[in-house]
C-alpha cells in the first residue's frame, strides 16, 4: 500500500487542533481509491484527510471493497 501523509491545515495548526478523521473508503480492484465518505472528524481536518487518502493506493484485489480508515492529526506527526 502507498500511503501519503495528510497536509496539516495551517488554521488547525495555529489553533493547536488535533484529532482523528474516520473515513469510509471505497477501493477499486486495481487498488485505487474511488470514493471517501466522512464517518467522523473535525471539519477543519476532514478535507486534508480526504485529499491524502484519495491518493493512497492499496494492494490489488479482485473485488472492490470498503474500508474504514483513520487519519490522525497532531503537531508531532507532521
Amino acid at each position: 500500500m502507498s500511503r501519503i501523509p495528510p497536509a496539516y491545515p495551517e488554521l488547525a495548526r495555529r489553533m493547536h487542533l488535533t484529532g482523528k478523521v474516520v473515513l469510509l473508503v471505497t477501493v477499486q480492484p486495481d487498488g485505487k481509491v474511488s470514493a471517501t465518505k466522512v464517518e467522523s472528524g473535525h471539519a477543519l481536518l476532514v478535507p486534508a484527510a480526504q485529499d491524502a487518502v484519495s491518493r493512497w493506493r492499496f494492494s490489488p484485489n479482485p473485488e472492490a471493497s470498503e474500508l474504514e480508515v483513520e487519519v490522525n492529526f497532531s503537531p508531532d506527526s507532521q
